[in-house]
């Protein structure tokens, strides 16, 4: 499969880059077919030295956003180096932040509003009802990554990964030893999910979507900040957004603060396709330790990791109930056992690893850096 980085596809954004980082947006479109792919690319037009090209892969439930919101809670500037993303693109990385297709939100908020190329601009935007764990991974990801080399014209491209980012990218090294792809970074990234997953999903996507509703209500009418729902959650205090029920299974409230978990519930999160949800289900119930057949072939699977010409390196939270730090030892032992290349981010729950308040000095900078050291243009 081959794209045409030069078709008309990309669209900068309206703003002057600022010094010192001369950072930009443009989106991208990568389409096969009814198959569109939603890519952030986030650059500097002066970089003291081009590094490579970096996809930014998100978790479930939540969009690439993620990637772009700064230590404040503030989300999608580039005037700064304080988000993960900027943070990258200040070093010379070409980062392109994926956003996979059932990121409803994404789609409905701006994708359908404002890039005249898609294929469902000004419609509703549905994630695909058909949509799996193995659709993504052996469909929507050589897609994706093609698509980067080309437009890029990197032909050594980094994958890092949050949560299901790093799970995708293994399942697909898994089966394809893709020789465009050699630094693997994953960040709470798990072998198979526990029991507690599944249990909030229903809440998950109760939120998503109570959060939502303006993108079918207002048929893209109305700007986001006139959405009651979202403005209730940018008005709510921060001690009920960081203490409530579910947030100490989602993140350790006291590694983050309350207005990044106000940006969380307002741009991030996402509602969850059944088919996907039965996906990570069926994880649950055929995953390691089960004895089954299923488990077997995925950990003999995943072995083959170890004989191809990559480099892995491994984060982990200690109070990550969702990706449990047992788990991404496994896939570390199984993968790179030999190889010092597995770090913890202290204090860190499931999404603080990534936007907590020790992410930037325990997990941003250290990976840029490890990058700088492999990353080849």
């Amino acid at each position: 499969m081959t794209f045409d980085p030069k078709i008309p596809t990309a669209r900068l954004d309206k703003i002057m880059p600022s010094p010192p980082y001369y950072l930009m947006g443009q989106d991208l479109l990568c389409t096969d077919r009814n198959h569109e792919i939603f890519i952030k690319k986030i650059f500097s037009i002066k970089p003291e030295k081009r590094r490579g090209a970096v996809i930014l892969a998100p978790g479930i439930a939540t969009n690439g956003n993620l990637y772009r919101i700064d230590i404040d809670g503030n989300c999608l500037l580039l005037n700064h180096n304080m988000s993960f993303a900027n943070l990258l693109a200040a070093e010379g990385f070409e980062v392109y932040i994926y956003h996979p297709r059932y990121t409803e939100r994404v789609y409905n908020r701006y994708v359908t509003r404002y890039c005249k190329n898609s294929i469902f601009y000004d419609q509703i935007y549905k994630a695909p009802s058909e949509l799996t764990f193995l659709e993504l991974a052996n469909a929507e990801l050589p897609q994706l990554i093609q698509f980067v080399v080309n437009h890029s014209g990197c032909e050594q491209i980094s994958w890092i990964g949050y949560s299901l980012g790093g799970m995708l990218i293994y399942a697909y090294c898994m089966e394809n030893d893709d020789p465009y792809i050699r630094n693997i970074i994953t960040i709470g990234s798990p072998i198979t999910f526990n029991q507690l997953f599944i249990r909030i999903i229903p809440y998950m996507n109760w939120a998503s979507r109570a959060l939502g509703l303006e993108e079918k209500s207002f048929l893209g009418a109305l700007s986001e900040n006139l959405v009651p729902f979202t403005r209730m959650i940018r008005n709510l205090p921060e001690w009920l957004v960081r203490f409530n029920i579910i947030a100490p299974f989602l993140f350790n409230p006291f590694n983050i603060n309350g207005a990044t978990v106000k940006t969380l519930l307002g741009k991030i999160i996402e509602p969850i396709p059944a088919s996907l949800e039965n996906c990570f289900s069926g994880f649950i119930e055929k995953g390691y330790p089960s004895a089954q057949n299923y488990a077997f072939h995925y950990l003999k699977s995943l072995r083959r990791l170890q004989k191809q010409d990559k480099k892995f390196l491994f984060f982990y939270g200690p109070n990550d109930l969702l990706a449990p730090p047992d788990s991404v030892f496994l896939a570390h032992e199984i993968i790179s056992p030999e190889s010092p290349n597995l770090i913890k981010v202290p204090s860190a729950g499931h999404l603080d690893l990534i936007v907590g308040l020790n992410s930037r000095h325990y997990l941003w900078l250290p990976i840029a850096e490890w990058l700088k050291d492999f990353a080849v243009i």
